[in-house]
């Protein structure tokens, strides 16, 4: 299949990771996939063998791109937009993939070819909260991309009805389980001097960061064992603990080694439960003992599950698995085998007989 995928820039997000990985997968398997890019945006941080297609503001295609131009958000959308009417016709399938790139898949012509529309985790909130005028009208334009004439394809169930948005497929991301592996001898925290909690630093309140640092300061005060290792720090201004190490991981390797350092990784996000939550993910994956709000992948089968925003319940499952280690050990390993079905190469072939099913068949619709 001939797959065009326009975008806006190469992001270092997670979202532009999926597009990458997603875009590599379908190479692999045969299939003739470009990006199509303004020439202004950097080169891809996330690698990609898909072809890229650099394009500016009158449409005209180039190998290389133009790093010196300054432009505007006119200017990405228009050259996207002028892009697809260009060389839209030459492809078999055209997958917008945020609000903004919905707006020219949708209104330019391109051939016969299908069009989706891919939406990730957050993005039905993405201007939500920002209060500037600039941030009310994306909000608009987000929440309208939602009913452009697009085929809707969401990485989680919750987002089947969710707001405005409406859909009824789902491909959730993806990992390198070839890197978020465990151990070969997992920790043992029945035998280990001690027992090291993490999580992910982030500032945003809904993040969640600081129930995780008031449970441990209760568990500290009873149990010596307790230690906390939290990545990439962004801790609240003043707090510090002496029991606290910060690690800055540097790659996906070295982020991985992190979560395989720790034995406990507490997620207490308080948004959008059900959908993906990359640390959540990447904890099954790697072996720890995961504590959680409740996101993809976690379930009483996987995972110790707490409300929002319940320092005490984080405080008392903490200490049920440490005293449990039967039901740690079930939980893990069900853990480990839940997170084989997040391989790129699984959730790629998904996406691709989605596209089959749904735009290429029989009873095609959008």
């Amino acid at each position: 299949m001939k797959i065009l995928i326009p975008i806006l820039i190469f992001a270092r997000s997670g979202g532009s990771r999926v597009l990458s990985e997603l875009a590599n997968e379908w190479v692999k398997s045969g299939n003739d996939v470009a990006f199509l890019c303004p020439d202004s945006s950097d080169a891809p941080y996330f690698p990609t063998i898909a072809r890229i297609l650099w394009v500016n503001d009158k449409g005209q295609i180039a190998a290389e791109r133009n790093p010196l131009a300054k432009p505007s958000g006119r200017y990405h959308l228009q050259s996207l937009y002028a892009g697809l009417k260009a060389v839209g016709a030459e492809y078999e399938l055209i997958l917008a993939n945020q609000s903004l790139t919905a707006w020219p898949v949708a209104l330019a012509s391109c051939g016969n070819a299908r069009k989706a529309y891919y939406v990730q985790a957050y993005e039905a909130e993405y201007y939500v909260n920002m209060k500037t005028a600039k941030d009310l009208v994306l909000a608009a334009i987000s929440a309208l991309s939602y009913q452009l004439p697009l085929k809707r394809i969401v990485n989680a169930p919750v987002y089947f009805r969710y707001k405005n948005l409406r859909a009824s497929d789902f491909v959730p991301p993806g990992m390198d389980l070839d890197i978020f592996k465990p151990l070969a001898v997992p920790r043992d925290i029945d035998s280990n001097e001690t027992i090291i909690i993490g999580c992910i630093g982030r500032h945003e309140p809904e993040k969640g960061t600081i129930y995780v640092l008031q449970a441990f300061e209760q568990l500290a005060k009873l149990d010596p064992r307790f230690r906390l290792r939290v990545a990439y720090g962004n801790l609240p201004q003043g707090w510090q603990h002496e029991k606290c190490e910060v690690v800055v991981p540097k790659s996906d390797a070295e982020l991985a080694d992190y979560y395989r350092s720790v034995d406990i990784l507490v997620s207490p996000g308080t948004v959008q439960h059900g959908a993906p939550h990359y640390p959540v993910l990447e904890a099954l994956a790697t072996g720890a003992a995961v504590v959680t709000t409740g996101y993809m992948g976690a379930t009483e089968d996987t995972a110790w599950l707490v409300k929002n925003k319940d320092v005490q319940t984080i405080v008392e499952r903490i200490q049920e698995l440490v005293r449990d280690g039967a039901a740690r050990r079930a939980k893990i390993a069900a853990g480990l085998l839940t997170a084989q079905a997040f391989s790129w190469k699984t959730v790629s072939a998904k996406m691709m007989a989605i596209f089959v099913r749904t735009l290429f068949g029989d009873n095609a619709k959008k």
